[in-house]
């Protein structure tokens, strides 16, 4: 499984929600993991709690792909997760991110989220 693919399946399992958050973490995301999106860093536990925090509120549908480069353990993507909020009503991102795999696992995101459609409640981005 090349990183293009090995994202897709990251996102879908997330996401999905017959699936347990930490598990999934575990399985796709190195144990030293960090994330800074929009200026705020989390590590991999704080990651699996925003991530059960957005589980809550929203549901996402879609992942709208744009654009994917990968080389060797780095990989920047342009995409659109596309879903629903508690209520039902459309939450839409765009989402600019850079990744960095090592043993084939994400150790590191770097990237930008903007809301289009939705609530920063809905996708836990109040900070």
């Amino acid at each position: 499984m090349n990183h293009t693919e090995r994202l897709k399946a990251v996102w879908r399992d997330v996401y999905d929600p017959r699936q347990n958050v930490t598990d999934v973490i575990e399985q796709y995301f190195d144990e030293d993991y960090t994330q800074c999106i929009n200026g705020v860093t989390m590590d991999r536990a704080q990651y699996i709690d925003h991530v059960m925090e957005q589980k809550k509120n929203m549901v996402v549908d879609t992942m709208d792909y744009q654009h994917i480069i990968e080389k060797d353990d780095e990989l920047f993507a342009l995409y659109y997760p596309k879903g629903k909020n508690s209520s039902g009503l459309p939450v839409e991102a765009e989402v600019i991110a850079y990744y960095q795999f090592k043993h084939h696992k994400i150790l590191r995101i770097h990237g930008q989220v903007r809301l289009i459609h939705g609530d920063l409640s809905d996708v836990d981005m109040k900070s």
